[in-house]
């Protein structure tokens, strides 16, 4: 049990530490077609409804909160789901999060757990059968505040060129602005460090990556479809209700 709950605060940090704490807020099927419905419309809006570089420079510095989900498969199979509220744009993202397999995970392999980030820490426990395992603390990487930015991941497909220009799309009934391209491993030496060592360590050349960005320059939906050491893995993260930070703190000794 402690094994499977240190694991999974691996896990559950790594996701988030990959959102970094910028203007937006990370291995999964062969993609979906690019015309295929997902939860952003496939019928683009007009590209004037608002302009995407504009929105990225203009983005609010200061620290808010939203809500973060993340879907992780492997092949065309959803494994893990994460999801909870997390505060970004400062020293680290911190937050409350939960992270279960899916239905489709046999029962042998299957995890429930919580976990509660720190600038400084992270404490996870086991949620098995709804009954909450004892809470294990864990340092945390000190550099996890620069790792990745998902506004970053964003100019750097505008920085490709204007073919990564797909127009407005409605995301949660919002309109967002729809970025499409290829990132290389050599891209991502600055914007994603932690994942361009994976890919240098897989020999991962590339991987196709989509972008929503709102109006306010946040980023409220980022695709990611990569293989990595021959499997095929999807990454999809989305975020919303956006707001001021939350108070996150270490658990109590009566939780």
């Amino acid at each position: 049990m402690r094994q499977l709950a240190t694991t999974a605060a691996g896990i559950a940090a790594a996701a988030v530490l990959l959102s970094g704490c910028g203007t937006g807020e990370t291995d999964a099927a062969p993609a979906p077609s690019r015309t295929a419905k997902t939860e952003a419309s496939a019928t683009p809006a007009p590209e004037s409804a608002f302009e995407v570089e504009a929105a990225l420079k203009n983005a609010d510095p200061a620290p808010y909160s939203a809500e973060i989900k993340t879907e992780t498969y492997t092949g065309s199979i959803l494994g893990v789901v994460m999801s909870g509220r997390m505060n970004f744009n400062g020293p680290a993202p911190t937050g409350r999060l939960t992270l279960k397999t899916s239905d489709s995970v046999p029962e042998n392999q299957a995890f429930s757990t919580e976990t509660i980030l720190l600038e400084d820490a992270t404490y996870t426990r086991t949620l098995d059968d709804g009954a909450a395992g004892k809470w294990q603390r864990m340092g945390r990487d000190s550099s996890a505040a620069g790792l990745a930015d998902y506004g970053a991941y964003a100019q750097l497909l505008l920085d490709l060129g204007p073919e990564v220009r797909k127009g407005t799309e409605k995301v949660g009934g919002a309109p967002a602005y729809r970025l499409s391209g290829n990132v290389t491993q050599d891209q991502l030496r600055t914007v994603d460090p932690r994942l361009y060592d994976r890919m240098r360590a897989t020999g991962t050349q590339d991987f196709a990556c989509d972008v929503w960005v709102n109006e306010s320059g946040r980023v409220v939906r980022f695709d990611q479809r990569l293989e990595m050491a021959g499997k095929a893995a999807r990454n999809v993260v989305t975020f919303k209700n956006f707001g001021a930070p939350v108070p996150v703190s270490a658990p109590s000794a009566a939780e």
